[in-house]
Protein backbone atom coordinates (compact mmCIF):
# COMPACT_ATOMS: atom_id res chain seq x y z
CA UNK A 1 0.00 0.00 0.00
CA UNK A 2 0.94 3.29 -0.97
CA UNK A 3 3.86 2.35 -3.04
CA UNK A 4 4.24 4.46 -6.29
CA UNK A 5 2.67 1.82 -8.35
CA UNK A 6 -0.44 2.47 -5.99
CA UNK A 7 -0.31 6.08 -6.40
CA UNK A 8 0.29 6.03 -9.63
CA UNK A 9 -3.51 4.25 -9.87
CA UNK A 10 -5.08 6.13 -7.56
CA UNK A 11 -4.28 9.14 -10.27
CA UNK A 12 -5.61 7.40 -12.89
CA UNK A 13 -9.13 6.71 -11.06
CA UNK A 14 -9.25 10.36 -9.51
CA UNK A 15 -9.17 11.68 -12.79
CA UNK A 16 -11.62 9.23 -14.80
CA UNK A 17 -14.59 10.42 -11.62
CA UNK A 18 -13.34 13.81 -12.63
CA UNK A 19 -13.70 13.75 -16.46
CA UNK A 20 -16.73 11.57 -16.00
CA UNK A 21 -19.61 14.02 -17.16
CA UNK A 22 -17.60 14.62 -20.25
CA UNK A 23 -18.07 10.89 -21.12
CA UNK A 24 -20.30 10.06 -23.77
CA UNK A 25 -21.68 6.63 -25.28
CA UNK A 26 -19.28 6.62 -28.11
CA UNK A 27 -16.27 6.80 -25.78
CA UNK A 28 -17.60 4.49 -22.70
CA UNK A 29 -17.63 1.87 -26.02
CA UNK A 30 -14.04 1.86 -26.10
CA UNK A 31 -13.14 1.37 -22.01
CA UNK A 32 -16.00 -0.01 -20.57
CA UNK A 33 -14.62 -3.59 -20.86
CA UNK A 34 -11.32 -2.55 -19.29
CA UNK A 35 -12.94 -0.64 -16.13
CA UNK A 36 -15.05 -4.07 -15.66
CA UNK A 37 -12.09 -6.10 -16.42
CA UNK A 38 -10.06 -4.06 -13.28
CA UNK A 39 -12.85 -4.88 -10.84
CA UNK A 40 -11.65 -8.59 -11.21
CA UNK A 41 -7.61 -7.37 -10.19
CA UNK A 42 -7.35 -7.88 -5.95
CA UNK A 43 -7.09 -4.38 -5.71
CA UNK A 44 -6.20 -2.10 -2.78
CA UNK A 45 -9.07 -0.77 -0.77
CA UNK A 46 -9.01 3.08 -2.41
CA UNK A 47 -8.25 1.42 -5.61
CA UNK A 48 -11.38 -0.82 -5.04
CA UNK A 49 -13.87 2.00 -4.08
CA UNK A 50 -12.69 4.21 -7.03
CA UNK A 51 -13.53 1.51 -9.22
CA UNK A 52 -17.21 0.92 -7.53
CA UNK A 53 -17.97 4.57 -7.71
CA UNK A 54 -17.33 4.51 -11.44
CA UNK A 55 -19.19 1.43 -12.05
CA UNK A 56 -22.28 2.87 -10.38
CA UNK A 57 -22.05 6.19 -12.36
CA UNK A 58 -21.57 4.62 -15.54
CA UNK A 59 -24.61 2.05 -15.04
CA UNK A 60 -26.53 4.91 -13.42
CA UNK A 61 -26.05 7.65 -16.84
CA UNK A 62 -26.11 4.81 -19.20
CA UNK A 63 -28.52 1.86 -18.29
CA UNK A 64 -27.68 0.09 -21.42
CA UNK A 65 -24.51 -1.05 -20.38
CA UNK A 66 -26.11 -3.23 -18.07
CA UNK A 67 -26.06 -6.37 -19.25
CA UNK A 68 -22.49 -5.93 -19.50
CA UNK A 69 -22.27 -5.66 -15.65
CA UNK A 70 -24.50 -8.82 -15.35
CA UNK A 71 -22.28 -10.82 -17.51
CA UNK A 72 -19.48 -10.06 -14.88
CA UNK A 73 -21.62 -12.64 -12.06
CA UNK A 74 -21.33 -15.12 -14.51
CA UNK A 75 -17.97 -16.44 -14.99
CA UNK A 76 -17.86 -18.77 -11.83
CA UNK A 77 -17.10 -18.41 -8.51
CA UNK A 78 -13.68 -20.23 -8.96
CA UNK A 79 -12.46 -17.70 -11.42
CA UNK A 80 -14.00 -14.78 -9.61
CA UNK A 81 -12.88 -15.69 -6.35
CA UNK A 82 -13.01 -12.35 -4.03
CA UNK A 83 -13.31 -9.97 -6.95
CA UNK A 84 -17.10 -10.52 -7.03
CA UNK A 85 -17.10 -8.64 -3.80
CA UNK A 86 -16.41 -5.58 -5.95
CA UNK A 87 -19.52 -5.91 -8.22
CA UNK A 88 -21.63 -7.23 -4.98
CA UNK A 89 -20.58 -3.76 -3.62
CA UNK A 90 -21.60 -1.87 -7.08
CA UNK A 91 -25.15 -3.99 -6.46
CA UNK A 92 -25.53 -2.20 -3.08
CA UNK A 93 -26.46 0.85 -4.89
CA UNK A 94 -28.66 -0.17 -7.34
CA UNK A 95 -31.37 2.47 -6.19
CA UNK A 96 -28.85 4.97 -7.49
CA UNK A 97 -28.62 2.87 -11.04
CA UNK A 98 -32.29 2.15 -11.55
CA UNK A 99 -32.90 5.78 -11.29
CA UNK A 100 -33.46 6.54 -14.70
CA UNK A 101 -34.84 2.86 -16.23
CA UNK A 102 -38.04 2.48 -16.38
CA UNK A 103 -38.26 -1.39 -16.12
CA UNK A 104 -37.27 -0.99 -12.80
CA UNK A 105 -38.85 -4.51 -11.46
CA UNK A 106 -37.64 -6.60 -13.95
CA UNK A 107 -34.22 -5.61 -12.95
CA UNK A 108 -34.49 -5.77 -9.16
CA UNK A 109 -36.04 -9.34 -9.97
CA UNK A 110 -32.41 -10.09 -12.31
CA UNK A 111 -30.49 -8.97 -9.00
CA UNK A 112 -32.05 -10.75 -6.55
CA UNK A 113 -31.28 -13.95 -8.60
CA UNK A 114 -27.97 -12.84 -8.63
CA UNK A 115 -27.52 -11.95 -4.61
CA UNK A 116 -29.38 -15.07 -3.62
CA UNK A 117 -26.77 -17.40 -5.31
CA UNK A 118 -23.88 -15.33 -3.96
CA UNK A 119 -25.58 -15.57 -0.63
CA UNK A 120 -24.96 -18.97 -0.53
CA UNK A 121 -21.18 -18.90 -0.98
CA UNK A 122 -18.71 -20.85 0.96
CA UNK A 123 -16.29 -17.73 1.44
CA UNK A 124 -17.82 -15.75 4.29
CA UNK A 125 -16.75 -12.74 3.17
CA UNK A 126 -18.05 -13.04 -0.25
CA UNK A 127 -21.38 -13.94 2.23
CA UNK A 128 -21.14 -10.83 3.87
CA UNK A 129 -21.43 -8.53 0.61
CA UNK A 130 -24.25 -10.46 -0.74
CA UNK A 131 -25.92 -9.90 2.32
CA UNK A 132 -25.71 -6.37 2.63
CA UNK A 133 -27.03 -5.93 -1.14
CA UNK A 134 -29.53 -8.14 -0.50
CA UNK A 135 -30.90 -5.97 2.50
CA UNK A 136 -30.83 -3.21 -0.03
CA UNK A 137 -32.52 -4.97 -3.15
CA UNK A 138 -35.30 -6.95 -0.55
CA UNK A 139 -36.00 -3.17 0.62
CA UNK A 140 -36.50 -1.95 -3.28
CA UNK A 141 -38.75 -4.90 -3.81
CA UNK A 142 -41.02 -4.07 -0.93
CA UNK A 143 -41.30 -0.43 -2.12
CA UNK A 144 -42.14 -1.07 -5.23
CA UNK A 145 -44.24 -4.47 -4.90
CA UNK A 146 -42.45 -6.28 -6.66
CA UNK A 147 -45.01 -9.67 -7.74
CA UNK A 148 -44.29 -13.10 -7.46
CA UNK A 149 -42.30 -13.25 -4.79
CA UNK A 150 -44.16 -15.20 -2.32
CA UNK A 151 -41.80 -18.17 -2.43
CA UNK A 152 -38.99 -16.52 -1.42
CA UNK A 153 -40.52 -13.97 1.41
CA UNK A 154 -40.18 -16.17 4.60
CA UNK A 155 -36.99 -17.48 3.78
CA UNK A 156 -35.34 -13.90 2.57
CA UNK A 157 -36.79 -12.35 5.56
CA UNK A 158 -35.91 -14.69 8.27
CA UNK A 159 -32.37 -14.35 6.99
CA UNK A 160 -31.96 -11.11 7.06
CA UNK A 161 -33.96 -10.48 10.40
CA UNK A 162 -31.81 -13.62 11.91
CA UNK A 163 -28.56 -11.37 10.94
CA UNK A 164 -29.81 -8.40 12.19
CA UNK A 165 -31.16 -9.23 14.93
CA UNK A 166 -28.69 -11.46 16.30
CA UNK A 167 -26.34 -10.40 19.56
CA UNK A 168 -23.09 -11.81 21.22
CA UNK A 169 -19.36 -10.79 20.27
CA UNK A 170 -18.76 -13.72 17.62
CA UNK A 171 -16.39 -12.87 15.47
CA UNK A 172 -18.93 -13.33 12.70
CA UNK A 173 -21.18 -10.78 13.86
CA UNK A 174 -18.76 -8.14 14.52
CA UNK A 175 -17.72 -8.49 11.06
CA UNK A 176 -21.49 -7.86 9.77
CA UNK A 177 -21.68 -4.94 11.91
CA UNK A 178 -18.51 -3.53 10.66
CA UNK A 179 -19.84 -4.02 6.84
CA UNK A 180 -23.06 -2.86 7.63
CA UNK A 181 -21.82 0.06 9.05
CA UNK A 182 -19.26 0.71 6.19
CA UNK A 183 -18.82 4.33 4.35
CA UNK A 184 -19.69 2.67 1.17
CA UNK A 185 -22.71 1.35 2.39
CA UNK A 186 -23.97 3.43 5.17
CA UNK A 187 -22.85 7.08 4.07
CA UNK A 188 -21.57 7.28 0.90
CA UNK A 189 -23.82 8.75 -1.83
CA UNK A 190 -22.55 7.94 -5.64
CA UNK A 191 -24.36 11.26 -6.72
CA UNK A 192 -24.17 13.45 -4.48
CA UNK A 193 -20.33 12.79 -3.56
CA UNK A 194 -19.20 13.36 -6.87
CA UNK A 195 -17.21 16.40 -6.00
CA UNK A 196 -13.28 17.60 -5.40
CA UNK A 197 -13.31 17.06 -2.02
CA UNK A 198 -14.39 13.18 -2.10
CA UNK A 199 -12.32 12.18 -5.04
CA UNK A 200 -9.02 13.52 -3.52
CA UNK A 201 -9.21 14.31 0.38
CA UNK A 202 -12.04 12.19 1.72
CA UNK A 203 -11.83 9.34 -0.25
CA UNK A 204 -8.03 8.55 0.19
CA UNK A 205 -8.09 9.62 4.04
CA UNK A 206 -10.68 7.17 4.46
CA UNK A 207 -8.83 4.03 3.11
CA UNK A 208 -6.00 4.76 4.68
CA UNK A 209 -3.84 6.74 2.07
CA UNK A 210 -0.50 8.10 3.05
CA UNK A 211 -1.11 11.63 4.27
CA UNK A 212 0.86 12.92 1.18
CA UNK A 213 -1.88 11.92 -1.08
CA UNK A 214 -4.41 13.75 0.48
CA UNK A 215 -5.23 17.14 -1.61
CA UNK A 216 -7.01 19.44 0.24
CA UNK A 217 -9.55 21.84 -1.13
CA UNK A 218 -7.04 25.32 -0.99
CA UNK A 219 -5.26 23.43 -3.43
CA UNK A 220 -8.11 23.69 -6.14
CA UNK A 221 -9.08 27.56 -5.00
CA UNK A 222 -8.59 29.13 -8.42
CA UNK A 223 -11.28 26.48 -9.72
CA UNK A 224 -14.13 27.36 -7.97
CA UNK A 225 -16.23 28.02 -11.13
CA UNK A 226 -16.20 24.61 -13.08
CA UNK A 227 -18.06 25.15 -16.20
CA UNK A 228 -21.22 22.94 -16.71
CA UNK A 229 -20.11 19.66 -17.75
CA UNK A 230 -16.53 19.45 -17.39
CA UNK A 231 -16.17 17.96 -13.82
CA UNK A 232 -18.11 17.12 -10.94
CA UNK A 233 -20.80 20.36 -10.40
CA UNK A 234 -19.86 20.74 -6.71
CA UNK A 235 -16.28 21.27 -5.13
CA UNK A 236 -17.12 20.13 -1.32
CA UNK A 237 -19.55 17.04 -0.08
CA UNK A 238 -23.03 17.61 1.47
CA UNK A 239 -23.18 14.56 2.89
CA UNK A 240 -22.05 13.53 6.45
CA UNK A 241 -19.23 11.47 4.81
CA UNK A 242 -16.59 14.06 5.39
CA UNK A 243 -17.00 13.68 9.40
CA UNK A 244 -16.12 10.12 9.47
CA UNK A 245 -13.10 8.41 10.71
CA UNK A 246 -11.28 5.42 9.25
CA UNK A 247 -10.52 3.41 12.03
CA UNK A 248 -13.95 1.57 12.34
CA UNK A 249 -13.80 0.27 9.28
CA UNK A 250 -9.62 -0.78 8.76
CA UNK A 251 -10.12 -4.00 9.45
CA UNK A 252 -12.59 -4.68 6.74
CA UNK A 253 -10.41 -3.27 4.15
CA UNK A 254 -7.03 -4.25 5.51
CA UNK A 255 -7.99 -7.90 5.22
CA UNK A 256 -8.40 -10.66 2.19
CA UNK A 257 -12.02 -11.20 1.00
CA UNK A 258 -11.81 -14.90 2.06
CA UNK A 259 -11.66 -17.07 5.13
CA UNK A 260 -14.69 -17.90 7.98
CA UNK A 261 -15.00 -14.62 10.33
CA UNK A 262 -13.77 -17.48 12.96
CA UNK A 263 -10.51 -18.24 11.40
CA UNK A 264 -9.84 -14.30 10.77
CA UNK A 265 -7.20 -12.45 13.03
CA UNK A 266 -7.51 -9.04 14.31
CA UNK A 267 -5.79 -6.97 11.87
CA UNK A 268 -2.83 -4.61 14.20
CA UNK A 269 -1.10 -2.98 11.18
CA UNK A 270 -0.93 -2.99 7.73
CA UNK A 271 1.84 -2.43 4.82
CA UNK A 272 2.78 0.81 4.12
CA UNK A 273 5.29 2.51 1.95
CA UNK A 274 7.10 5.51 3.15
CA UNK A 275 8.82 8.16 1.12
CA UNK A 276 12.09 8.82 2.86
CA UNK A 277 12.93 12.05 1.25
CA UNK A 278 9.64 13.65 2.11
CA UNK A 279 11.78 14.15 5.97
CA UNK A 280 14.01 16.30 4.20
CA UNK A 281 11.72 18.47 1.93
CA UNK A 282 8.32 18.48 3.52
CA UNK A 283 6.90 21.28 1.55
CA UNK A 284 8.06 20.57 -2.03
CA UNK A 285 6.01 18.94 -4.31
CA UNK A 286 6.16 15.25 -5.10
CA UNK A 287 7.47 15.80 -8.80
CA UNK A 288 10.29 18.54 -8.11
CA UNK A 289 11.57 15.93 -5.14
CA UNK A 290 11.98 13.27 -7.81
CA UNK A 291 13.62 16.13 -9.80
CA UNK A 292 16.20 16.97 -7.89
CA UNK A 293 16.81 14.14 -5.62
CA UNK A 294 19.36 12.71 -7.45
CA UNK A 295 21.87 15.74 -6.79
CA UNK A 296 20.92 16.50 -3.65
CA UNK A 297 21.35 13.19 -1.92
CA UNK A 298 25.33 14.03 -1.17
CA UNK A 299 24.60 17.30 -0.33
CA UNK A 300 21.96 17.53 2.27
CA UNK A 301 21.42 13.70 2.86
CA UNK A 302 24.93 11.87 3.49
CA UNK A 303 28.40 11.90 2.85
CA UNK A 304 28.99 8.48 2.48
CA UNK A 305 30.37 6.97 -0.45
CA UNK A 306 30.19 3.26 -1.91
CA UNK A 307 32.89 1.61 -3.98
CA UNK A 308 31.66 -1.32 -5.70
CA UNK A 309 34.25 -1.11 -8.25
CA UNK A 310 35.43 -5.00 -7.10
CA UNK A 311 31.76 -6.29 -7.38
CA UNK A 312 31.43 -8.80 -10.54
CA UNK A 313 27.68 -10.02 -9.72
CA UNK A 314 24.83 -7.70 -11.28
CA UNK A 315 22.64 -9.47 -8.71
CA UNK A 316 24.39 -7.85 -6.15
CA UNK A 317 25.09 -4.74 -7.59
CA UNK A 318 21.50 -3.98 -8.51
CA UNK A 319 20.49 -4.61 -4.66
CA UNK A 320 23.26 -2.56 -3.72
CA UNK A 321 22.02 -0.14 -5.73
CA UNK A 322 18.59 -0.31 -3.88
CA UNK A 323 20.12 -0.36 -0.73
CA UNK A 324 22.27 2.97 -1.18
CA UNK A 325 19.52 4.49 -2.15
CA UNK A 326 17.17 4.12 0.70
CA UNK A 327 19.29 5.11 3.01
CA UNK A 328 20.74 8.41 1.17
CA UNK A 329 24.03 7.16 0.06
CA UNK A 330 25.68 10.38 -1.41
CA UNK A 331 27.21 8.20 -4.54
CA UNK A 332 27.61 4.49 -5.34
CA UNK A 333 31.08 3.49 -7.47
CA UNK A 334 30.87 1.42 -9.73
CA UNK A 335 33.55 -0.51 -12.30
CA UNK A 336 31.47 -0.28 -15.25
CA UNK A 337 28.48 2.15 -15.86
CA UNK A 338 27.11 -0.73 -18.23
CA UNK A 339 26.05 -2.72 -15.36
CA UNK A 340 22.87 -0.37 -15.14
CA UNK A 341 21.59 -2.03 -18.35
CA UNK A 342 21.65 -5.64 -17.21
CA UNK A 343 18.27 -6.84 -16.40
CA UNK A 344 19.24 -8.67 -13.69
CA UNK A 345 20.89 -5.40 -12.52
CA UNK A 346 17.48 -3.93 -12.91
CA UNK A 347 15.46 -6.20 -11.28
CA UNK A 348 17.17 -5.57 -8.25
CA UNK A 349 17.78 -2.11 -8.22
CA UNK A 350 14.12 -1.39 -8.89
CA UNK A 351 14.69 1.74 -10.43
CA UNK A 352 17.12 2.86 -7.68
CA UNK A 353 19.92 4.57 -10.41
CA UNK A 354 17.30 6.77 -11.29
CA UNK A 355 18.05 8.60 -8.19
CA UNK A 356 21.35 7.78 -6.49
CA UNK A 357 24.31 9.26 -8.23
CA UNK A 358 26.65 6.88 -10.03
CA UNK A 359 30.21 7.02 -11.09
CA UNK A 360 32.46 4.60 -13.23
CA UNK A 361 36.27 4.08 -11.54
CA UNK A 362 37.62 0.75 -13.30
CA UNK A 363 39.53 -1.71 -10.80
CA UNK A 364 42.46 -0.56 -11.88
CA UNK A 365 42.15 3.31 -10.92
CA UNK A 366 41.08 2.74 -7.51
CA UNK A 367 44.58 3.24 -5.45
CA UNK A 368 44.52 6.72 -7.74
CA UNK A 369 40.98 6.96 -6.48
CA UNK A 370 41.71 6.29 -2.73
CA UNK A 371 44.45 8.66 -2.41
CA UNK A 372 42.26 11.68 -4.06
CA UNK A 373 39.47 10.99 -1.43
CA UNK A 374 41.80 10.84 1.22
CA UNK A 375 43.24 14.02 0.22
CA UNK A 376 39.96 15.36 0.16
CA UNK A 377 39.27 14.30 3.90
CA UNK A 378 37.62 11.08 3.28
CA UNK A 379 37.98 7.87 6.00
CA UNK A 380 38.54 4.79 3.87
CA UNK A 381 36.80 1.75 5.91
CA UNK A 382 37.86 -1.35 3.96
CA UNK A 383 35.21 -4.03 4.66
CA UNK A 384 37.01 -6.69 5.47
CA UNK A 385 38.00 -9.60 7.89
CA UNK A 386 42.20 -8.65 8.62
CA UNK A 387 44.28 -9.47 11.72
CA UNK A 388 43.89 -5.73 12.74
CA UNK A 389 40.02 -5.27 11.60
CA UNK A 390 37.69 -3.50 14.03
CA UNK A 391 34.15 -4.74 15.15
CA UNK A 392 31.58 -2.95 13.38
CA UNK A 393 29.61 -2.86 17.00
CA UNK A 394 32.13 -0.95 18.35
CA UNK A 395 32.91 1.08 15.25
CA UNK A 396 32.24 4.96 14.70
CA UNK A 397 32.04 6.24 11.40
CA UNK A 398 33.29 9.59 10.77
CA UNK A 399 30.43 12.15 8.75
CA UNK A 400 33.11 11.75 5.60
CA UNK A 401 33.30 8.14 5.02
CA UNK A 402 34.12 6.06 2.23
CA UNK A 403 33.34 2.35 2.19
CA UNK A 404 35.61 0.11 -0.11
CA UNK A 405 33.51 -3.69 -0.59
CA UNK A 406 35.22 -6.52 -1.92
CA UNK A 407 34.67 -9.09 -4.78
CA UNK A 408 32.62 -11.76 -4.09
CA UNK A 409 35.27 -14.87 -3.43
CA UNK A 410 38.61 -12.41 -3.40
CA UNK A 411 37.63 -9.72 -1.07
CA UNK A 412 40.01 -6.62 -1.02
CA UNK A 413 43.21 -7.08 -2.58
CA UNK A 414 46.53 -6.60 -0.68
CA UNK A 415 47.74 -3.32 -2.32
CA UNK A 416 44.50 -1.86 -1.80
CA UNK A 417 44.10 -3.07 1.71
CA UNK A 418 47.33 -0.96 2.59
CA UNK A 419 45.87 1.99 1.57
CA UNK A 420 42.45 1.90 3.81
CA UNK A 421 42.63 3.62 7.36
CA UNK A 422 40.61 0.89 9.08
CA UNK A 423 39.17 -2.89 8.39
CA UNK A 424 35.53 -3.38 9.84
CA UNK A 425 34.15 -6.56 10.07
CA UNK A 426 30.49 -7.83 10.82
CA UNK A 427 30.90 -10.13 14.38
CA UNK A 428 30.06 -13.31 13.12
CA UNK A 429 28.14 -16.33 15.63
CA UNK A 430 28.01 -19.47 13.35
CA UNK A 431 30.41 -21.90 10.97
CA UNK A 432 29.92 -19.88 7.69
CA UNK A 433 33.06 -17.56 7.04
CA UNK A 434 31.36 -14.50 5.52
CA UNK A 435 28.14 -12.66 4.19
CA UNK A 436 27.51 -11.95 0.98
CA UNK A 437 28.84 -9.00 -0.09
CA UNK A 438 25.58 -6.98 -0.52
CA UNK A 439 24.22 -8.11 2.77
CA UNK A 440 27.45 -7.33 4.34
CA UNK A 441 27.12 -3.63 2.86
CA UNK A 442 23.73 -3.18 3.45
CA UNK A 443 24.86 -3.57 7.54
CA UNK A 444 27.77 -0.80 7.27
CA UNK A 445 25.51 1.47 5.42
CA UNK A 446 22.97 1.06 7.67
CA UNK A 447 24.90 1.68 10.70
CA UNK A 448 26.65 4.30 8.91
CA UNK A 449 23.27 6.30 8.67
CA UNK A 450 21.99 5.01 12.79
CA UNK A 451 24.84 6.81 13.95
CA UNK A 452 24.42 10.03 11.32
CA UNK A 453 20.76 10.42 12.35
CA UNK A 454 21.45 10.96 15.56
CA UNK A 455 24.61 12.03 18.23
CA UNK A 456 26.12 9.68 19.96
CA UNK A 457 28.70 8.98 22.97
CA UNK A 458 32.10 8.59 21.79
CA UNK A 459 33.20 5.10 20.62
CA UNK A 460 35.88 2.88 22.34
CA UNK A 461 37.68 2.69 18.97
CA UNK A 462 38.13 5.39 16.23
CA UNK A 463 40.10 5.08 12.72
CA UNK A 464 44.11 5.34 12.17
CA UNK A 465 43.00 8.22 9.96
CA UNK A 466 41.67 10.13 13.03
CA UNK A 467 44.12 9.35 15.59
CA UNK A 468 46.94 10.46 13.09
CA UNK A 469 45.10 13.87 12.68
CA UNK A 470 44.75 14.56 15.97
CA UNK A 471 48.22 13.59 16.89
CA UNK A 472 47.48 10.52 19.20
CA UNK A 473 49.01 7.98 17.75
CA UNK A 474 50.21 5.26 19.63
Amino acid sequence: MNSQQHRVKNRIWQILLVLFPRFDQNFLNRIIDKIFQAGFVNNQASIKYYIEWIIILVLHKFPQFLPKFWDCFSYGEENLKTSICTFLSVLSHLDIIMQNIPEKKLILKQALDLVLRWALSHNFSVRLYALVALRKIWSMCGTLQVEGLDALTSVIESSLNQVESAHGAGNAQKSWQRIRDHFFFAAFHPLEDHCLETIFYILPRLSGLVEDEWITMEKFSRFTDIPSGAGPQRCLSPTRLRELQPEAWAQQDGGPCSGEAEQQPEWTDVQKKIIPWKNYVPDLDLELVLRDRAAKLGKSISRLIVVASLIDKPTNLGGLCRTCEVFGAALLVVGSLQCVRDKQFQHLSVSAEQWLPLVEVRPSQLPGFLQQKKAEGYTVVGAEQTARSAALTHYRFPESSLLLLGNEREGIPANLIQQLDVCVEIPQQGITRSLNVHVSAALLVWEYTRQQARPQAPSRLRSRAETARSGQMK
